[in-house]
């Protein structure tokens, strides 16, 4: 009996002492079982090895799509950007040989008392060093290819061109133009004929067409050339021929009046807005009428014709005239009003 309590008692013991052994045990064996890697599961070092062969080409496997994904966009954005082939053999597309220039200031009047406000004591900024140090480049690749004048005008070559006045364009050098302007003529002189004559002829003529043609070189503000003009009018429903011999007796006549004319065109024109021009000229010299009042006949002399109205600049080279025109001739001399286009070379 002694010995069993012993026993009992030394295992009532070591009881508490068992039992917290093997509950550590178990957690640490569970703790384990929880962080181990999978390769710790494999018993032969094959095995093992196979595997991390595996995970390495798979690895491998996605580098190459990857790869080849940039491979692909690299291609892309060459034949976009570039416009090549991806082959390693383009340019950069900005040209960065030319560096910026700065542009030469011109100094203003409250740019010269102003000095800007410094932090170091370093001396103030001169207006002088400032324009040493804006020198324009020589460099001729940074020039305009025309300088800026004034607003509206833009020099080349040294000629001025202007937007809106052709005639300045070609300021001091020699153009040609040409002006056709037909118009509505209104004759004023009555022809009351001889009384002394045995027939005598009342002739008073209606109003008419008439067309005027002139050409020649231009220096602003001057032009000279040489002119053609042509004007036709009919015998007015009150024109009569008489005879003394048979008093009160007058007969209605009719027929017409065609006059050729040419003469040396001088002329003046000169601008008075941005697109608004006016104009004068006179003309000298020769003409030629055919007359049927019944009787056909001839009548020729010396011709004069004035002339002034305003220009209307529609383009560089077209320009619209209305004005008033005088055309003197013996036969049937009149006032034209006159609607016409000038031409500028």
């Amino acid at each position: 009996m002694p010995i069993i309590n012993q026993k009992l008692a030394f295992v009532w013991l070591c009881l508490p002492a068992l039992l917290h052994g093997q509950y550590s045990t178990n957690t640490r064996s569970s703790f384990l079982a929880e962080e181990k890697p999978v390769s710790d599961y494999f018993e032969k070092v094959d095995d093992r090895s196979f595997y991390q062969q595996q995970r390495i080409h798979g690895l491998k496997g996605e580098l190459n799509n990857y790869s080849s994904r940039l491979h692909t966009l690299q291609q892309r954005f060459d034949q976009i950007f570039y416009g090549l082939s991806s082959k390693g053999q383009h340019s950069t597309p900005f040209d960065l040989s030319k560096s910026p220039s700065r542009p030469n200031l011109e100094q203003r009047s409250y740019e010269s008392n102003y000095s800007s406000p410094t932090t170091t004591n370093q001396p103030p900024l001169i207006v002088e060093d400032l324009q040493t140090e804006e020198k324009p480049s020589t460099s001729q690749t940074n020039q305009l290819a025309f300088n800026v004048d004034a607003p509206g005008k833009y020099s080349k070559e040294g000629k001025v061109a202007s937007l809106f006045d052709p005639a300045r364009a070609a300021h001091g050098s020699l153009g040609g133009y040409l002006i056709i302007s037909p118009g509505f003529s209104v004759p004023f002189k009555t022809h009351e004929g001889d009384s002394s004559a045995t027939k005598t002829r009342h002739r008073d003529y209606d109003p008419g067409v008439s067309v005027n043609i002139a050409g020649g070189f231009e220096k602003n503000p001057f032009r000279i050339g040489v002119g053609f003009s042509y004007k036709k009018h009919s015998l007015d429903d009150s024109s009569y021929e008489t005879n003394k011999f048979v008093p009160l007796n007058e007969e209605p006549i009719s027929g017409h009046s065609q006059t050729f004319a040419g003469y040396l065109d001088l002329g003046l024109r000169t601008p008075i807005a941005s697109s608004l021009d006016a104009y004068m000229g006179i003309g000298l010299g020769y003409y030629l009428s055919l007359i049927e009042d019944p009787r056909k006949r001839k009548d020729h002399g010396f011709f004069a014709t004035g002339s002034l109205g305003l220009a209307w600049n529609l383009s560089d080279l077209i320009a619209l005239r209305f004005g008033y025109r005088y055309l003197h001739e013996k036969e049937v001399p009149s006032h034209v009003a006159e609607l016409g286009l000038n031409f500028d070379f």
